[in-house]
């Protein structure tokens, strides 16, 4: 096998397991009661920019990559996704998912598939952390 079949075998696992996680995830979305419809549109948007980001680093389009990094970096601005959410718990994940989107947007600056592929990983693992998080403290309720 050479080094890009090799490559491509260890981005297809991932995607799976990504995208089985981002699966996860969307079915949490509806799953929280104290969720307002703000919220939930919030989360539905980043899901959406999540999904293209994965689809643009297995496919290296740098263009895509960078613009749905930076449309996923606006989102997160909303007011509905950061006054709802508090938490010591919280606040790390965000400051994990907001370091992986600034690689990610390095990444497609520089054509890095290594870094873009680190990075959109990172970026799934801080969204998935934060997911259960969140639910064991509606559990705890």
């Amino acid at each position: 096998m050479d080094a890009a079949s090799h490559w491509e075998a260890i981005v297809s696992r991932h995607t799976r397991i990504i995208v089985g996680m981002c699966v996860m995830a969307a079915f949490s979305l509806g799953a929280s009661a104290d969720q307002g419809p703000q919220l939930n549109r919030v989360m539905r948007e980043k899901l959406g920019h999540s999904q293209a980001i994965l689809g643009a680093v297995v496919t290296s389009n740098w263009a895509v990559l960078d613009r749905e990094s930076r449309a996923l970096a606006m989102a997160i601005r909303d007011p509905a996704w950061g006054a709802t959410l508090i938490g010591p718990e919280y606040l790390r994940e965000s400051d994990a998912f907001s370091r992986a989107l600034q690689d990610l947007i390095e990444a497609s600056a520089k054509r890095d598939l290594e870094l873009a592929g680190n990075a959109e990983i990172a970026l799934t693992s801080s969204c998935i952390r934060c997911h259960l998080n969140m639910t064991r403290r509606r559990v705890a309720k």
